[in-house]
């Protein structure tokens, strides 16, 4: 839940228009992969320094956390919306970044690319208001032995998304978009208003050299969407 959020804020913050990518965490097992967190990278196509040095800071991060967390993939939104639920391939960039980080990490076969679908956010903000059935959110894919790329969807049963619990999932992310910031009614415009956002590896950037709320811009933590999901969890 906390991972869809995640991405569906990153997305929903560069107007749903831009590329975003990011790392995946979670925990693997003989059967199942488990993605538990996203870190927001970049909202653009990302650079081979700006790649390697947030995956070294998660590798950082997770080795003082001292947790069973590892990383475990990396996440794309593409950077056009299709019109209707057509099938999407993940982007070219992503591909390759998931590619690099298979051939330098062990259990690569249990890497994972998770496309998010722009439209499918969207069309959950609408079928939230209307009662109507959830689009899904994310695709899953692994690497195909043949091509050696990554454009195998992978089995659901495979990895856990939160897919399992849709409904709760789409729920707190609706809240939490509609606390960032306010849609216009298709929904294709958003406000720069305050509230709840969500920051990444680049804003971060950005802000340390202007020694500007580090703090509060953690890209890795993102404080206040944590802080969003569990109260979310908590009142339930």
């Amino acid at each position: 839940m906390l991972a869809q959020t995640k991405m569906a804020l990153h997305s929903a913050r560069h107007g749903f228009s831009n590329p975003i990518h990011g790392i995946l965490l979670g925990q693997r097992s003989a059967s199942l992969l488990e993605v538990t967190d996203a870190l927001p990278v970049c909202h653009e196509v990302p650079t081979k320094p700006i790649v390697d040095m947030a995956l070294r800071f998660a590798d950082i991060y997770l080795q003082q956390k001292k947790e069973s967390l590892e990383i475990v993939g990396w996440y794309t939104a593409n950077s056009t919306v299709t019109s209707s639920f057509e099938e999407e391939i993940p982007n070219v960039s992503a591909c390759r970044v998931v590619s690099s980080m298979s051939e330098q990490m062990d259990n690569t076969e249990a890497i994972v690319l998770v496309l998010l679908s722009a439209m499918g956010v969207v069309s959950t903000l609408d079928e939230t208001e209307k009662g109507a059935s959830f689009a899904p959110l994310c695709t899953v894919f692994e690497k195909d032995v043949k091509t050696r790329t990554f454009t195998q969807k992978v089995d659901a049963t495979r990895v856990l998304t939160n897919e399992s619990s849709k409904g709760d999932a789409s729920e707190v992310i609706v809240r939490a978009l509609k606390g960032m910031s306010k849609f216009s009614s298709e929904y294709d415009e958003l406000s720069t208003g305050g509230g709840l956002t969500i920051y990444d590896f680049v804003d971060h950037i950005t802000d340390f050299e202007k020694r500007e709320n580090l703090d509060v811009k953690n890209w890795i933590e993102n404080k206040a969407v944590l802080e969003f999901v569990d109260d979310y969890l908590k009142a339930r």
